[in-house]
């Protein structure tokens, strides 16, 4: 199952529009006296964090693609800016710890309990409240990745999770109360 969430974070288009519009401004300031230079700065580090919001959240897109493979499963993020594309990172399902909504106090709460962790943002709206966390173990450390997930992809990682654990891959999915995805269906279309 592929989903791609929506940029739909309208504090983050008017943010960067706004950092655009300071460096226009702070460039044509008058600059009379020798303070001249600090304009120019301010006009600078507006156009860079501007230029980097702009990339980062709205021109960059993220693919989460969760397919079966024999008795596992496997997620992978692909990482689309413009033409290129590439596939960022790939896990087993069998590799997840947790998988759980990330807030504020998320981070610092998996710093404490897990030693050698390390974050991965994978998300396209910056201010958004509605993020997940999954994290894997990997072989000498933990990641922890952080998507955007709607609640029809979020029941699909569950119920993933759970067949995993149960051993039970061969069997439907039920994603939500009328829709149910045949994995044998799906392997097949591969």
């Amino acid at each position: 199952m592929n989903y791609t969430p929506k940029h739909a974070d309208g504090a983050l288009r008017a943010l960067y529009l706004g950092l655009f519009a300071l460096a226009v401004v702070a460039i044509f300031f008058k600059r009379e006296d020798s303070n001249g230079w600090i304009f120019t700065c301010i006009s600078l580090i507006a156009v860079v964090c501007g230029l980097y919001l702009l990339v980062r959240y709205e021109l960059t897109t993220y693919s989460y693609i969760l397919n079966a493979k024999e008795n596992d499963f496997e997620l992978s993020i692909n990482k689309t800016v413009g033409k290129r594309s590439n596939c960022v990172c790939f896990y087993m399902v069998s590799d997840i710890v947790r998988f759980e909504p990330y807030n504020s106090e998320t981070r610092e709460e998996y710093k404490k309990d897990y030693q050698r962790i390390f974050f991965y943002n994978y998300t396209h709206n910056l201010f958004k409240e509605k993020k997940h966390v999954i994290l894997f173990k990997n072989s000498e450390h933990y990641d922890a990745v952080i998507i955007e997930a709607n609640e029809e992809y979020e029941a699909y990682i569950k119920n993933a999770i759970e067949l995993v654990k149960n051993g039970n891959t061969s069997e439907s999915i039920v994603v939500n109360e009328g829709a149910i995805i045949d994995m044998q269906d799906e392997e097949n279309n591969d």
